[in-house]
């Protein structure tokens, strides 16, 4: 049974097809009135034939054909999407992850009315949350993803941090875990902190390579030089391949972009400092948590200081050494 249209879409939606699924439902109503020994099942194909099937086609048709358009969206208005968490205004619910019971709780003022789509595979939206203290809280929405393993990794970051601040040598290194709440809302969704000032290695690698007139993707281009299906090479075609491509590229942008980006030799020496040891510091938890999956993307880098910040920790236990395609070999 269909509920009220709670948004725009969904109101264009049953305007649309409101009538034909509410043909649809007489008959499955009559079909499930019938003793379970005399339901005709008949009743079931003409609610899918005449009704159902009709408004699936076209509407799978449409999606089909808006594909591309949907893929250009970039921001949502949360009007368009959802009215009930649009109306929310200051509830008696902390915002997520701000909870201490040393510190002024900070409640839920309101929702912001946009919400960024970001450019990853799973287009996940970025949210601001108006805090009752007047700032805003950035959470990145994840969809389709079951959010409780991001949640446990976080956990054990915390314990690693705790032993590294009482440990004197190490608390004298500043050595750390940098941290975000993660909120797991139902088995395939979650509200992940968005840490804030950070930008992820591609990203700066490309903004690099852009105002140095180097093709952003050198290395890609090289591959498909040696062979359009680069992806399918055998394993030692694909060492020879990485071998070439390794000779012929210097390997210094990251190096060239933080020297360029820091205003000073004493700034560019404290976040190399820090970009050191942070990288070290989780690159020994990832061992033990055997966390894959540890590409660019899922790497950021704080502006201001250099530590590192990982995000996605959907691979962990290193179920990427174990997947079907393309395996991760080193540990």
């Amino acid at each position: 049974q269909m509920r009220n249209p709670q948004s725009l879409p969904e109101l264009r939606f049953v305007h649309r097809f409101g009538k034909e699924l509410a043909a649809a439902e007489v008959y499955l109503e009559k079909y499930i009135a019938s003793a379970p020994m005399f339901r005709d099942d008949s009743l079931l194909y003409t609610a899918w034939n005449l009704h159902y099937g009709p408004v699936f086609a076209k509407n799978k048709s449409e999606n089909f054909n808006d594909q591309r358009m949907v893929l250009k969206v970039k921001t949502l208005l949360l009007e368009e999407c959802t009215l009930t968490l649009m109306r929310c205004n200051n509830m008696s619910l902390t915002v997520p992850g701000t909870y201490d019971p040393a510190s002024e709780i900070v409640l839920i003022g309101s929702f912001h009315r946009e919400a960024d789509i970001r450019k990853t595979k799973k287009r996940p939206r970025q949210i601001r949350i108006k805090g009752s203290d007047g700032h805003d809280y950035p959470f990145i929405l994840k969809g389709n993803e079951d959010m409780r393993q991001d949640e446990r990794a976080m956990q054990l970051f915390g314990l690693i941090k705790l032993l590294l601040s009482r440990d004197t040598e190490t608390a004298r290194r500043s050595l750390t875990i940098e941290q975000f709440p993660v909120i797991p809302l139902s088995s395939n969704c979650g509200l992940a902190g968005f840490y804030p000032n950070c930008e992820d290695l591609h990203n700066i690698i490309c903004h690099y390579r852009s105002a140095n007139d180097i093709e952003p993707y050198y290395e890609i281009e090289l591959a498909k030089s040696y062979s359009k299906d680069w992806e399918l090479l055998s394993f030692p075609e694909k060492s020879k391949l990485f071998d070439m491509i390794w000779n012929k590229t210097s390997g210094d942008d990251l190096k060239c972009a933080l020297w360029y980006k820091a205003p000073s030799a004493e700034e560019w020496l404290t976040r190399r400092t820090n970009y050191t040891r942070s990288t070290a510091v989780m690159s020994m938890a990832g061992y033990i948590l055997g966390l894959g999956d540890r590409h660019l993307a899922n790497m950021m880098m704080h502006e201001r200081t250099g530590k590192i910040v990982h995000i996605d920790f959907g691979d962990c236990f290193e179920i990427a050494a174990q997947r079907e395609k393309f395996p991760e070999k080193i540990p």
